[in-house]
């Protein structure tokens, strides 16, 4: 089954470069994604996501983007396949981690701020 989304660079862990069994580069990234307030807990929910991509196009991307792949908070449009939940790191409430293979991945521009930046902007 194939997933696609968007999710987000995390915060607490940075991305991973290495080669895999066969020796092909392999980018491991932990992605976040956001699902919004519980209106039964008050809590804002999130999951997490260890995701892998191998082979040349993982590394283009990654010497294109690997600036942006270590800030948090960058939005990525992600296609995954063998999507599969593991346990987690600890964490309260305990949440199981996703784990999957990309397909593809693309950068998406970060959202516009919702709050006016000038005084003229605020009043119009």
């Amino acid at each position: 089954m194939h997933h696609t989304g968007t999710l987000f660079v995390g915060k607490k862990h940075r991305p991973t470069v290495d080669k895999d069994s066969a020796g092909a580069f392999r980018l491991e990234l932990v992605l976040v994604d956001n699902m919004g307030r519980n209106p039964h807990t008050g809590r804002d929910e999130k999951e997490s996501y260890r995701v892998r991509w191998s082979g040349p196009e993982a590394q283009a991307f990654w010497s294109t983007h690997s600036d942006a792949l270590k800030t948090p908070g960058t939005p990525l449009h992600v296609e995954l396949e063998r999507l599969r939940a593991l346990p987690g790191p600890q964490a309260f409430p305990p949440m199981p981690e996703l784990v999957g293979r990309v397909l593809h991945m693309k950068l998406l521009p970060h959202r516009a701020s919702s709050t006016p930046t000038t005084p003229e902007a605020a009043t119009a």
